[in-house]
């Protein structure tokens, strides 16, 4: 599948799409939830699922680029790396946070310090995983990742 421009513009549309809904979720998600067994797992389902299609898409522009078609994928990841580990990262401090959060729901019992100190974590990552998702969403973009520029390709081949 050839990355044409249109089809960029409607991935780094849904990219910037589910970065928003994440932030609507982390921000609001808690609030809305409040008491709420089944709005708070909606949410952090939803907000886990959304983290998982975000890495998704990442892949899926990374598989139509003539960089990874030639087998020098590298080129592009190693302009990636933050966005790997952030997602990585925050996938499992949302994971964690979302699981204990409900647990705490089902015995009824108050935030301990160490959930809160794991949702202040949480929160942090956040800013370096939406920072990371939007820089490599324009790394992406680069347009020497595409056909039209084989020789710079070869020309990055040749220094390894």
């Amino acid at each position: 599948m050839k990355l044409t421009l249109r089809r960029y513009s409607w991935v780094l549309m849904l990219q910037l799409t589910l970065l928003g809904v994440d932030l609507a979720f982390n921000s609001f998600g808690p609030a809305l939830a409040r008491n709420r067994l089944q709005s708070a797992i909606f949410f952090f389902v939803t907000q886990d699922a959304l983290i998982i299609a975000e890495y998704l898409l990442f892949t899926l522009a990374l598989h139509s680029t003539c960089v990874y078609q030639v087998g020098a994928s590298h080129i592009i990841l190693r302009n990636c790396k933050l966005f790997m580990a952030s997602t990585t990262i925050y996938f499992l401090l949302s994971a964690s946070q979302h699981f204990w959060i409900i647990y705490q729901y089902h015995h009824g019992q108050n935030w301990p310090l160490g959930l809160i100190a794991l949702s202040v974590g949480q929160r942090i990552m956040s800013v370096f995983y939406y920072y990371s998702s939007k820089s490599t969403a324009l790394t992406m973009a680069d347009p020497r990742f595409k056909e039209e520029h084989l020789d710079w390709i070869a020309e990055q081949l040749g220094d390894k």
